[in-house]
């Protein structure tokens, strides 16, 4: 027991950190690009569309390298040449070649999230018994929503403080920090069994097939990740739309997008936490209820502004759906990683990835055209598909259950 508590507490803590690098290293880099004249939005525009590039091409192989070589060594070595990359990059000291410098050890980084990240989510299983994933996920959405709201504004004052090259120093110290904190975590079992060190380059492409098969004969995890896949790309209108929360309900003088993003990071936390205590045998069909419910309340966003006039009614509804969604999202990877084998679980979250990297943007493209920024009820259009995706996937969830039933039953009966 005290084995794994320590080990809660330095893999929060690592990747806590990690995360904070992240932000500080996004932040400085893309004030630096964007403060550098006219050709500044192509070279923002380079350095953010990396990123999604290098997810779709290398976090499936990410996932086949997290089954086949110890998860510890591939998120600590990770961390380790982040942060070598960065702390390199603070020493070139002249504008023009600090531009590429930048946007090259952002794509390194890339790859480097693209092998650590389905290596991260597998390894939680090993560190902890199956009971405390929940809270272990839980812990860790709550430290990641509070970076997200205090870490952009520190960011701030450090990269006034220090300029490009001390952010990029302070970026990459976090990283080696990170690396060094997760070392100490001790694994729970290693099934070394699973584990081919011998991996190679042919095979890599058998193995993520291999994944793929395991995903189709799991129908029940495959429809969850086709579900989370469809939810993430009309969250990506949600998130296109927040920025002209002032233009849907314009009767308010206050910066609604402030407010917002405020009572969404407060429901993020309150959903994290509410999530730790909560059965931990959640049900599938409950998990789909909370989604379902999420989408409830944003449905009814847009009413509430019509009935109140009130921004506070209204913060408290988008707060609310992201409590929902907050538990959604903690419950449905908790699920991931407890009923997936741990010899194809690195596959199974890097497949995840890379259809979360490829339905955001295609969402985002989709729904800049076809939504106009002004029309009040555009959550409610959301709101609903959400709901429509719950309540199917409940459904299909429930036709395969009882389908997987029969079959069982039937094998049970030719065996007498």
């Amino acid at each position: 027991m005290k084995k794994q508590n320590k080990n809660i507490i330095l893999a929060i803590s690592s990747k806590c950190i990690s995360q904070v690098g992240d932000i500080m290293f996004d932040f400085a880099n893309n004030s630096f690009l964007a403060g550098l004249g006219a050709k500044s939005i192509s070279l923002v525009g380079i350095y953010q569309a990396s990123e999604s590039i290098v997810g779709i091409l290398f976090n499936m192989f990410g996932g086949v390298i997290a089954d086949n070589f110890r998860r510890k060594k591939i998120i600590v070595l990770g961390n380790l040449l982040s942060g070598i990359a960065c702390i390199l990059s603070s020493l070139i000291t002249q504008n023009n070649i600090l531009i590429y410098a930048i946007i090259l050890v952002n794509i390194f980084l890339a790859v480097m999230n693209s092998f650590s990240s389905p290596a991260y989510k597998a390894y939680t299983k090993e560190i902890v018994e199956i009971n405390k994933i929940t809270q272990l996920n839980s812990y860790l959405e709550t430290g990641s929503t509070i970076i997200k709201v205090l870490f952009p504004i520190i960011s701030v004052v450090f990269y006034k403080l220090l300029g490009i090259q001390g952010a990029l120093i302070l970026d990459g110290l976090s990283f080696l920090l990170a690396s060094l904190l997760l070392s100490f975590t001790k694994e729970r079992n290693i099934e070394e069994n699973d584990r081919n060190k011998d991996l190679k380059f042919k095979n890599i492409f058998l193995d993520l097939v291999d994944g793929i098969k395991y995903l189709m004969n799991h129908k029940k995890i495959f429809l969850l990740i086709i579900l989370s896949a469809l939810v993430n790309f009309f969250l990506a209108a949600y998130n296109l739309l927040l920025p002209y929360s002032n233009k849907m309900f314009p009767i308010f003088s206050v910066d609604l997008y402030a407010i917002f993003l405020s009572s969404i990071a407060i429901g993020g936390i309150i959903g994290s936490i509410f999530s730790n205590l909560i059965n931990k045998k959640l049900s599938i069909y409950t998990l789909t209820l909370y989604l379902g419910l999420s989408g409830l309340l944003l449905t009814l966003t847009p009413f509430i502004y019509y009935l109140f006039k009130n921004y506070f009614a209204l913060a408290f509804m988008l707060m609310m759906f992201n409590l929902f969604l907050t538990i959604f999202n903690i419950q449905f990877f908790s699920l991931i990683q407890k009923e997936v084998s741990n010899k194809y679980l690195g596959r199974v979250f890097g497949i995840i990835f890379t259809i979360a990297v490829l339905f955001m943007p295609i969402g985002t493209t989709v729904f800049s055209i076809i939504l106009n920024t002004k029309a009040s009820l555009n959550f409610a259009f959301i709101g609903i598909a959400i709901i429509i995706l719950a309540i199917s996937f409940m459904v299909l969830l429930k036709l395969n259950y009882q389908k997987a039933k029969q079959i069982k039953e039937v094998a049970k009966k030719g065996k007498f």
